[in-house]
């Protein structure tokens, strides 16, 4: 029982063993740290914020790249997130997509799946899903249906 005394009382009192041990505090604090600053950032949308700018920067390829992410800023902090990127030509494109048959309208689950298709925010998504549709969509009710739930401008 002796020597095992001993040898816990020399682990303990070794430095680089104490060294390791404030290394591996250390290193739960900054894991902490980073847990902390995650769920800032999901909590405030903050990286599909700059997704949603990304996308829209592409889409428009502004000249005054700084004044448009300004106004775009503006916009959302109006109308909210999930004001929408795409043009009637580019909606009904996604309804022609959806429409393999041509036969000039789609079903319900084929409209939702190319309304989630068109969606670019969580915020979005979720106005798709909870978006009433009728059983057969037409190009015109899918266009208006597209603008309702994913606030085109």
């Amino acid at each position: 029982m002796g020597p095992k005394v001993f040898e816990t009382a020399a682990v303990c009192s070794d430095p680089a063993r104490h060294d390791v041990s404030l290394a591996h505090k250390a290193g739960a604090d900054m894991g902490e740290e980073l847990q902390k600053a995650d769920e800032y950032l999901q909590k405030h949308r903050i990286l599909e914020l700059f997704n949603d700018l990304c996308a829209s920067l592409c889409f428009h390829k502004p000249g005054d790249v700084r004044g448009f992410l300004l106004q775009e800023l503006q916009l959302r902090e109006r109308e909210g997130a999930s004001a929408g990127n795409f043009e009637d030509a580019e909606i009904k494109a996604v309804f022609n997509l959806a429409d393999l048959m041509q036969m000039g309208v789609i079903s319900e689950v084929q409209a939702r799946k190319a309304l989630l298709s068109l969606a670019n925010s969580q915020k979005q998504k979720e106005d798709v899903e909870a978006i009433e549709l009728p059983p057969e969509i037409d190009e015109t009710i899918f266009l208006q249906k597209a603008k309702d739930a994913l606030q085109f401008r």
